[in-house]
Protein backbone atom coordinates (compact mmCIF):
# COMPACT_ATOMS: atom_id res chain seq x y z
CA UNK A 1 0.00 0.00 0.00
CA UNK A 2 2.82 2.18 0.35
CA UNK A 3 4.52 1.76 -2.61
CA UNK A 4 7.65 0.16 -0.96
CA UNK A 5 6.79 -3.63 -2.31
CA UNK A 6 7.55 -4.52 -5.72
CA UNK A 7 6.71 -8.11 -6.05
CA UNK A 8 4.27 -10.43 -3.98
CA UNK A 9 5.14 -14.22 -3.83
CA UNK A 10 2.00 -15.69 -5.60
CA UNK A 11 3.26 -19.30 -5.97
CA UNK A 12 5.52 -21.09 -3.92
CA UNK A 13 5.25 -24.70 -3.25
CA UNK A 14 4.62 -24.33 1.10
CA UNK A 15 1.52 -22.02 0.29
CA UNK A 16 -2.12 -22.19 -2.13
CA UNK A 17 -1.55 -20.39 -5.18
CA UNK A 18 -5.28 -19.78 -5.17
CA UNK A 19 -5.41 -18.55 -1.80
CA UNK A 20 -2.53 -16.30 -2.25
CA UNK A 21 -4.12 -15.11 -5.63
CA UNK A 22 -6.94 -14.06 -3.96
CA UNK A 23 -5.20 -11.42 -1.59
CA UNK A 24 -3.11 -10.41 -4.67
CA UNK A 25 -6.19 -9.48 -6.39
CA UNK A 26 -7.31 -7.16 -4.00
CA UNK A 27 -4.47 -5.04 -3.94
CA UNK A 28 -4.85 -4.74 -7.90
CA UNK A 29 -8.29 -4.01 -7.15
CA UNK A 30 -7.23 -0.85 -5.05
CA UNK A 31 -4.56 0.33 -7.68
CA UNK A 32 -1.50 -0.82 -6.03
CA UNK A 33 0.58 -2.29 -9.43
CA UNK A 34 2.34 -5.30 -7.36
CA UNK A 35 3.30 -7.88 -9.76
CA UNK A 36 3.35 -11.69 -8.51
CA UNK A 37 6.98 -13.76 -8.00
CA UNK A 38 7.58 -17.25 -7.42
CA UNK A 39 9.97 -19.66 -5.89
CA UNK A 40 10.30 -22.91 -5.17
CA UNK A 41 11.97 -22.23 -1.24
CA UNK A 42 13.68 -25.76 -1.23
CA UNK A 43 15.89 -27.16 1.34
CA UNK A 44 18.69 -28.76 -1.62
CA UNK A 45 20.06 -30.90 1.76
CA UNK A 46 16.96 -32.13 2.69
CA UNK A 47 15.84 -35.21 1.00
CA UNK A 48 12.39 -34.66 1.34
CA UNK A 49 12.47 -31.28 -0.30
CA UNK A 50 10.80 -30.41 -3.81
CA UNK A 51 13.38 -30.13 -6.65
CA UNK A 52 15.09 -26.46 -6.95
CA UNK A 53 13.35 -24.80 -10.05
CA UNK A 54 10.09 -26.49 -9.91
CA UNK A 55 8.13 -23.34 -9.12
CA UNK A 56 9.10 -20.05 -10.83
CA UNK A 57 8.47 -16.86 -13.01
CA UNK A 58 9.20 -16.33 -15.95
CA UNK A 59 9.96 -13.01 -17.79
CA UNK A 60 9.89 -11.07 -20.77
CA UNK A 61 13.25 -9.08 -20.96
CA UNK A 62 13.65 -6.67 -23.12
CA UNK A 63 17.17 -5.77 -24.47
CA UNK A 64 20.58 -7.46 -23.32
CA UNK A 65 19.52 -10.92 -21.11
CA UNK A 66 20.96 -9.44 -17.51
CA UNK A 67 20.25 -9.10 -14.67
CA UNK A 68 18.98 -5.57 -14.44
CA UNK A 69 16.66 -5.92 -17.69
CA UNK A 70 15.32 -9.16 -15.99
CA UNK A 71 14.62 -7.20 -12.86
CA UNK A 72 12.76 -4.35 -14.94
CA UNK A 73 10.74 -6.42 -16.47
CA UNK A 74 9.63 -8.45 -13.42
CA UNK A 75 8.82 -4.97 -11.66
CA UNK A 76 7.04 -3.75 -15.32
CA UNK A 77 5.11 -7.52 -14.71
CA UNK A 78 6.18 -8.42 -17.84
CA UNK A 79 5.56 -12.29 -16.81
CA UNK A 80 3.85 -15.23 -15.51
CA UNK A 81 4.35 -17.33 -12.32
CA UNK A 82 3.82 -21.36 -12.84
CA UNK A 83 3.94 -24.75 -11.13
CA UNK A 84 4.78 -26.17 -14.46
CA UNK A 85 2.16 -25.29 -16.54
CA UNK A 86 3.15 -22.65 -19.74
CA UNK A 87 0.66 -19.93 -20.08
CA UNK A 88 0.55 -17.35 -23.19
CA UNK A 89 -1.96 -14.79 -22.65
CA UNK A 90 -2.92 -11.39 -25.23
CA UNK A 91 -5.63 -9.04 -24.88
CA UNK A 92 -5.72 -7.15 -28.24
CA UNK A 93 -2.14 -8.36 -29.27
CA UNK A 94 -0.66 -6.64 -25.82
CA UNK A 95 0.58 -9.00 -23.35
CA UNK A 96 1.07 -8.68 -19.27
CA UNK A 97 1.86 -5.27 -17.75
CA UNK A 98 0.73 -3.60 -20.66
CA UNK A 99 -1.82 -1.42 -21.16
CA UNK A 100 -5.23 -1.97 -22.75
CA UNK A 101 -8.08 0.01 -23.30
CA UNK A 102 -12.08 -0.34 -22.14
CA UNK A 103 -14.99 -1.69 -24.07
CA UNK A 104 -14.98 -5.21 -26.38
CA UNK A 105 -11.94 -6.72 -26.48
CA UNK A 106 -10.58 -10.20 -27.94
CA UNK A 107 -8.22 -12.09 -25.85
CA UNK A 108 -6.18 -14.91 -26.67
CA UNK A 109 -4.33 -17.65 -24.32
CA UNK A 110 -1.64 -20.49 -25.47
CA UNK A 111 -1.30 -23.06 -22.99
CA UNK A 112 1.36 -25.76 -22.69
CA UNK A 113 1.60 -28.62 -20.39
CA UNK A 114 3.45 -31.64 -18.96
CA UNK A 115 0.47 -32.77 -16.52
CA UNK A 116 -3.12 -32.46 -16.36
CA UNK A 117 -4.57 -28.67 -15.84
CA UNK A 118 -8.51 -29.07 -15.13
CA UNK A 119 -9.62 -25.20 -15.96
CA UNK A 120 -8.13 -21.78 -17.71
CA UNK A 121 -9.68 -19.04 -16.85
CA UNK A 122 -9.67 -15.33 -17.61
CA UNK A 123 -10.45 -12.49 -14.66
CA UNK A 124 -11.56 -9.10 -14.87
CA UNK A 125 -10.84 -6.94 -11.68
CA UNK A 126 -10.60 -10.45 -9.62
CA UNK A 127 -13.73 -11.94 -11.14
CA UNK A 128 -14.05 -15.06 -13.73
CA UNK A 129 -15.12 -14.19 -17.27
CA UNK A 130 -14.44 -16.74 -18.87
CA UNK A 131 -13.84 -20.68 -18.01
CA UNK A 132 -12.55 -23.57 -20.27
CA UNK A 133 -11.50 -26.75 -19.49
CA UNK A 134 -7.74 -27.36 -19.29
CA UNK A 135 -5.93 -30.69 -20.60
CA UNK A 136 -6.36 -33.87 -19.25
CA UNK A 137 -2.65 -35.39 -19.71
CA UNK A 138 0.14 -33.24 -21.40
CA UNK A 139 -0.16 -31.32 -24.50
CA UNK A 140 -0.97 -28.09 -25.69
CA UNK A 141 -4.32 -26.42 -26.40
CA UNK A 142 -5.09 -22.49 -27.34
CA UNK A 143 -8.60 -20.41 -26.33
CA UNK A 144 -9.78 -17.38 -27.71
CA UNK A 145 -12.73 -14.76 -27.36
CA UNK A 146 -13.99 -11.71 -26.63
CA UNK A 147 -14.64 -9.46 -22.83
CA UNK A 148 -16.02 -6.49 -21.75
CA UNK A 149 -13.30 -4.08 -20.39
CA UNK A 150 -14.71 -1.81 -17.95
CA UNK A 151 -13.68 2.14 -17.56
CA UNK A 152 -10.76 1.00 -15.18
CA UNK A 153 -8.95 -2.35 -13.12
CA UNK A 154 -7.41 -4.90 -14.98
CA UNK A 155 -7.25 -8.29 -16.75
CA UNK A 156 -5.18 -11.73 -16.39
CA UNK A 157 -4.94 -14.70 -17.36
CA UNK A 158 -5.07 -18.34 -15.32
CA UNK A 159 -4.43 -22.15 -15.22
CA UNK A 160 -5.17 -24.23 -12.58
CA UNK A 161 -6.37 -27.89 -10.94
CA UNK A 162 -5.59 -31.30 -12.09
CA UNK A 163 -3.98 -34.14 -10.66
CA UNK A 164 -0.89 -34.37 -9.25
CA UNK A 165 1.61 -36.63 -11.43
CA UNK A 166 5.21 -36.86 -12.57
CA UNK A 167 7.41 -34.33 -12.84
CA UNK A 168 4.87 -32.11 -11.04
CA UNK A 169 5.57 -31.92 -7.28
CA UNK A 170 3.18 -29.16 -6.00
CA UNK A 171 -0.61 -30.19 -4.57
CA UNK A 172 -2.12 -28.75 -8.39
CA UNK A 173 -0.99 -27.43 -11.28
CA UNK A 174 -0.90 -23.62 -11.20
CA UNK A 175 0.05 -20.86 -13.53
CA UNK A 176 -1.12 -17.35 -13.88
CA UNK A 177 -0.29 -14.48 -15.52
CA UNK A 178 0.32 -10.54 -14.63
CA UNK A 179 -2.06 -8.35 -14.85
CA UNK A 180 -2.86 -6.01 -17.77
CA UNK A 181 -3.98 -2.80 -16.62
CA UNK A 182 -7.40 -1.16 -18.30
CA UNK A 183 -6.45 2.80 -19.59
CA UNK A 184 -3.71 3.02 -17.54
CA UNK A 185 -1.24 1.05 -14.59
CA UNK A 186 -3.06 1.61 -11.30
CA UNK A 187 -6.35 2.38 -12.58
CA UNK A 188 -9.13 1.01 -9.85
CA UNK A 189 -12.78 0.42 -10.75
CA UNK A 190 -14.57 2.55 -7.99
CA UNK A 191 -17.28 -0.07 -6.70
CA UNK A 192 -14.23 -2.94 -7.40
CA UNK A 193 -12.00 -0.91 -5.32
CA UNK A 194 -14.44 0.20 -2.56
CA UNK A 195 -15.32 -3.37 -1.53
CA UNK A 196 -11.94 -4.55 -1.49
CA UNK A 197 -10.58 -1.62 0.74
CA UNK A 198 -12.87 -2.43 2.87
CA UNK A 199 -11.96 -6.38 2.85
CA UNK A 200 -8.25 -5.59 3.36
CA UNK A 201 -8.86 -3.16 5.92
CA UNK A 202 -10.54 -6.29 7.71
CA UNK A 203 -7.36 -8.37 7.17
CA UNK A 204 -5.14 -5.45 8.09
CA UNK A 205 -7.27 -5.38 11.91
CA UNK A 206 -6.14 -9.28 12.12
CA UNK A 207 -2.21 -8.49 10.74
CA UNK A 208 -1.93 -5.81 13.85
CA UNK A 209 -3.45 -7.49 16.64
CA UNK A 210 -0.67 -10.28 15.38
CA UNK A 211 2.13 -7.86 14.83
CA UNK A 212 1.43 -6.88 18.48
CA UNK A 213 1.98 -10.11 20.45
CA UNK A 214 4.44 -11.12 18.27
CA UNK A 215 6.57 -8.22 19.11
CA UNK A 216 4.87 -7.61 22.44
CA UNK A 217 6.83 -4.68 23.75
CA UNK A 218 9.37 -4.44 21.27
CA UNK A 219 9.89 -0.97 19.36
CA UNK A 220 9.03 -1.11 15.68
CA UNK A 221 8.01 2.51 14.77
CA UNK A 222 8.50 1.73 11.12
CA UNK A 223 6.23 -1.59 10.85
CA UNK A 224 3.56 0.67 13.12
CA UNK A 225 3.78 3.67 10.61
CA UNK A 226 3.84 1.22 7.33
CA UNK A 227 0.99 -0.22 9.27
CA UNK A 228 -0.92 3.09 9.79
CA UNK A 229 -0.27 5.10 6.50
CA UNK A 230 -1.94 1.54 4.80
CA UNK A 231 -5.05 2.22 7.00
CA UNK A 232 -5.22 5.78 6.36
CA UNK A 233 -5.32 5.24 2.35
CA UNK A 234 -7.69 1.88 2.77
CA UNK A 235 -9.69 3.98 4.74
CA UNK A 236 -10.00 6.80 2.35
CA UNK A 237 -10.68 4.63 -0.76
CA UNK A 238 -13.36 2.48 1.16
CA UNK A 239 -15.26 5.95 1.40
CA UNK A 240 -14.63 6.88 -2.30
Amino acid sequence: MAGAVDTLELACLWSDEVGTAEAWYRLLNVGVPITPSAGTDAFSNFYRSMAVGTTRVYVQVEGELNLPNYLDGLRAGRSFVTTGPFLDFRVEGAGPGEVVESGDAEFSIELASAVPVERVEVLVNGKVVFDDEGLSSSGKKTYSGRVSLPGGGWIAARARGGATVWPSMDSYAFAHTAALWIGAVGSPDPETARASARELLAWLYVADKRLAEGYEASAIPTLKERFAAARRKLEALSRE
